[in-house]
């Protein structure tokens, strides 16, 4: 037979059998006086159980192994059935490296399963609630329940950047925050202040940015309770330095003095409270 009649008699392409003889999965049969390779029935044997390895899950890398393993003599002379694999009364097989790599394949299909049941739990979690698919699903509902949605490319891309960076720690902080910013009361201040800053122009009187640095000090008393004092006192990592970066690039020069401003009285508070909570201990 030539390739594309073994091919086409295994349900195979003839690359197919090129990539199996690229692996050494299956020899390369000679090639008859016409210039072509002619293959036989044990050629066709051999590609229809790479084919059906395959399909249970075998990677094509471990294939050639296992047909050793199968095809070794103590597997015809010793021939056990599978009902006796799992009877210990019955011993164990010879030749039981087929049946090991059939339970190996079995325990990594069912994590495999496993994965697959969590990521249509996630899937399911982000289109009920309406998520945004590139963050997770903890971080994407804590932003929600302190911001809601960023409207602009440049907040949601330092929201990913955070999410990707923020441990246990960090993330319990914002689920704290995300809790006590359901005060309504609150979240309407934040609001207010947030619209104010945004509207700040570059060259806004200095005024201006300390009223508002007050009133926001003022305004995010509540939430400073809920922040983890070491998150705010500790150096900052480079990891850190560059998101914030980040979230000040779309900012203008009032705008970030003005954010760097509530930053500093916020460490500045927390770091009285560090102090104040050592000298009591």
């Amino acid at each position: 037979m030539r390739s594309n009649e073994v091919a086409k008699t295994a349900g195979v392409t003839v690359r197919t059998l090129r990539h199996y003889h690229q692996l050494g999965l299956l020899p390369e049969p000679p090639r008859a006086a016409n210039g072509y390779r002619e293959y036989t029935a044990a050629d066709l044997a051999r590609v229809l159980r790479i084919k059906r390895l395959a399909s249970l899950g075998f990677p094509l890398a471990r294939i050639g192994a296992l047909l050793e393993e199968m095809d070794a003599p103590t597997a015809a002379e010793n021939d056990t059935d599978f009902a006796s694999h799992n009877d210990p009364a019955a011993g164990a097989a010879p030749n039981a490296s087929p049946l090991a790599a059939l339970d190996e394949l079995d325990r990594e299909l069912a994590l495999q399963i496993e994965a697959l049941q969590e990521q249509r739990r996630t899937i399911a979690a982000l289109k009920a609630e309406r998520l945004s698919p590139d963050i997770p699903v903890r971080f994407g509902r804590a932003i929600r329940g302190i911001m809601g949605t960023p409207a602009d490319t440049a907040s949601h891309a330092a929201l990913v950047v955070a999410a990707h960076l923020y441990g246990d720690r960090e993330m319990a902080e914002l689920e704290r925050v995300a809790a006590q910013m359901q005060d309504t009361s609150l979240a309407a201040s934040m609001e207010s202040l947030d619209r104010r800053c945004a509207a700040l122009a570059p060259d806004a009187p200095e005024a201006e940015r300390a009223a508002l640095v007050s009133e926001s000090l003022e305004a995010l008393a509540p939430l400073i309770d809920q922040f983890d004092i070491e998150n705010w006192t500790r150096e900052a990592t480079k990891e850190e330095q560059l998101l914030e970066e980040l979230a000040n690039e779309p900012l203008n020069e009032a705008q970030r003095d003005v954010n760097e401003r509530i930053e500093r009285g916020i460490g500045d508070i927390l770091q009285a409270r560090a102090v104040e909570e050592s000298s009591r201990s």
